[in-house]
Order: C-alpha cells, then structure tokens, then sequence
C-alpha cells in the first residue's frame, strides 16, 4: 500500500526541521508559506524556512495494467533577512549556503549506515534527492536573500 501524501510530508518536514543545523539557524519553519514580507514576525522571525508543495506531482504508467509510479516534487523556501550588512566581508549568500548545506545532509546522508546513501524516511518512500535547478536571490538589492530548492520523493 502506498503512503499517503500527508504522511510523506510530515516525515520530510520532521526530518528537515528538527536538524539540530536547522533549529540553530532558522527561528521559523513551517508547511504554510508566507511571502517574505508578510513572515509573522517580519525581520525578527528570519532565518526563515518552508515546506512547500510545488509544483506537484507526477503519475506514470508504464503498462497496461500497471499500478501507477507517483512522484511528488516539492521545494523549501527559505528567507534570510540581510538588512544592512555591519560587516561588508560577509555577503548575504553566507547565510543561503548554510541552509542549503543542512538540507544537502538531512536528505544525501542518510542515518544508520545506509550503504546505499538512500534517503527512503524510514521506509516511508524509495527516495528523496534534491533535483533542478536552485533558485538564489541573493539579497544584494533587497533587504531579504530567498532560496528555492527543489526535492524529488519517489514513492513505492
């Protein structure tokens, strides 16, 4: 039987927000995505980050007969308020990368030795990757630097 969308979601948010990399540089997560300057808490609540479910799914069938592949596709947007720089030295895309190096080994480097290097949130899918394009609006003419990843879930 397959999991559910809900299910998978909630594990791959467990599993992202309660990173200790995540819970010591992010103040705000959450499944309900805001748009940067409507963050309850504005600047005070950023770093900021967000499971979305976009741009959806994928059903394919291979055969008569055959039971569906699904695949979901599903992004974490991030914010990080970047203001006025005190220190000139450190570019906004310090705070971007370290975000998406957190989520780079929550989902590439699986727990419990895993040869295989499959995140499968424990058995729950066949995998979670990141796959596309990484979109990064660094905030060198804004106040806020915003970052899009995209995943990829296979389900069984």
């Amino acid at each position: 039987m397959n999991p559910t969308r809900e299910s998978v979601y909630v594990a791959l948010a467990n599993l992202v927000f309660t990173l200790p990399e995540i819970t010591a540089n992010f103040v705000t997560t959450g499944r309900f995505l805001y748009h940067h300057e409507q963050v309850p808490g504005g600047e005070d609540a950023m770093p900021a980050i967000f499971l979305v479910q976009h741009p959806g799914e994928t059903h394919q069938r291979t055969g008569r007969g055959m039971e569906v592949k699904r695949t979901l596709r599903c992004a974490f947007v991030m914010y990080f308020y970047t203001g006025a720089p005190s220190d000139l030295t450190l570019p906004p895309a310090t705070a971007c990368n370290i975000g998406l190096d957190a989520i780079d080994d929550a989902i590439n480097l699986p727990a419990n030795n895993n040869a295989d290097n499959v995140q499968t949130l424990g058995g729950l899918v066949e995998h979670v990757y990141t796959e596309g394009a990484v979109a990064i609006a660094e905030g060198l003419l804004q106040n806020v630097s915003i970052v899009a990843l995209p995943i990829t879930i296979l389900l069984p």
